[in-house]
């Protein structure tokens, strides 16, 4: 098989995957509202997928390394999704949503941590960049969202025959693929008392993708519902993932070179502001506005999510890096993604769905700053300690 043809593949599979994800999920805040089921069950549903992610996802990590094929298991969780997506046409009602929600993240939290697995590791056997790949993703995302909200405008449970149909066309895909044998090597000692990072950093790091994932949640999870309240159809929500995924073309271009001028720590932090902005122009109820804060998406979930992975890649101890992801996805898709969907459900009951969103973007904007000023200030103090041992 030549270089080339592997990088078509590769393309299309990141490409279909991303699309995939666009049939349902952008929709299904406004599914839960049309079902009349309130903001705080929504929080409570939309709170599933992260813990699934936190707890079942590492079991077919276990299992993928275990049976040394990734791509196998990658099928079989993916058929597992197409079937439980169709449950959500069984019934109506939040316990019926909640059985479904439970048994469709149970098997679609794994899709793209093991296809990213595959896709990485291809890419860099033949020598590709990854960003260019997962261009295709984001291209796929745009174009299905649209036109997905339009298709769904008159009848948005539609969502759930498409995503299955999807989750079908991408098994096929994912064929396409070899099935990579992965080697019983470089196994992580999670029992050793050896510091995970080398870097004083990282606290104040994982504080910032905290920060960004409580709004980004908040964020994905009410946007939706609100713009469904304000009488916009399903429509505008595929215009506004559209936008949201055609805003990350141009930082997956320029991500490398930002990332030499400016230090993974910076980008984090201004992308933390750009979130609270991000809020704030949601919340504003002005059609124009709210398209508008979808364009944040490249400086807010992109930035954010390459900052981090490189971060913590460079700055792991030897043999600790696995360690060093898993908290990120911990604090992450974990604890930051749980409370802003539980939270977002509470506030958005007392408060208001309006509100919710400038209340979260003070919060956040405050804690964001200060955070900020302590890692300088922390800097500067490591930084004189190191001068005064010199001067010694």
């Amino acid at each position: 098989m030549s270089s080339r043809k592997e990088i078509l593949k590769l393309l299309a599979v990141n490409t279909v995957l991303w699309s995939v994800m666009a049939l349902y999920s952008p929709f299904m805040g406004a599914f839960y509202a049309k079902q009349g089921i309130t903001n705080a069950q929504i929080g409570m549903l939309s709170a599933i997928g992260p813990l699934a992610a936190l707890f079942i996802q590492p079991f077919w990590g276990i299992i993928s390394d275990k049976i040394g094929k990734r791509r196998n298991v990658l099928i079989f969780v993916v058929f597992g999704s197409s079937l439980a997506i169709l449950t959500y046409r069984i019934h109506s009602g939040f316990v019926f949503f909640l059985v479904s929600t439970v048994l469709l993240t149970s098997f679609s939290t794994a899709i793209i941590p093991l296809c990213d697995a595959i896709v990485t590791n291809l890419t860099k056997k033949n020598n590709v960049n990854f960003a260019f790949i997962r261009i295709g993703g984001t291209v796929g995302y745009a174009i299905t969202v649209f036109i997905i909200g339009i298709l769904v405008k008159q009848n948005i449970e539609r969502i759930f025959l498409f995503g299955c149909s999807g989750f079908l066309l991408l098994m096929f895909f994912l064929l396409l693929l070899p099935n990579d044998q992965i080697p019983k090597k470089e196994r992580a000692k999670f029992h050793t008392k050896e510091k995970i990072f080398k870097n004083y950093q990282i606290r104040f790091v994982l504080l910032f993708a905290f920060l960004l994932q409580l709004g980004l949640t908040f964020c994905g999870t009410y946007y939706g519902v609100y713009v469904i309240k304000l009488g916009y159809g399903a429509s505008i929500l595929g215009i506004s993932s559209c936008i949201s995924a055609l805003s990350e073309i141009p930082v997956l271009l320029l991500i490398n070179k930002l990332m030499k001028k400016f230090g993974a720590v910076n980008i984090l932090a201004f992308s933390v502001a750009m979130v609270s902005l991000r809020l704030i122009l949601a919340a504003s109820g002005v059609l124009p506005l709210m398209l508008m804060s979808q364009l944040l998406q490249s400086v807010t979930y992109m930035t954010c999510y390459y900052s981090c992975v490189m971060f913590i890649s460079e700055n792991a101890a030897e043999g600790k890096l696995s360690q060093g992801q898993s908290m990120l996805a911990m604090v992450q898709t974990g604890l930051g993604s749980t409370l802003g969907s539980l939270l977002g459900g509470t506030m958005t009951e007392h408060f208001g769905i309006r509100p919710s969103f400038f209340v979260l973007a003070a919060v956040i904007a405050v804690i964001s700053v200060l955070n900020f000023f302590m890692l300088r200030i922390d800097g500067k103090r490591r930084r004189t300690q190191k001068a005064d041992i010199l001067q010694v």
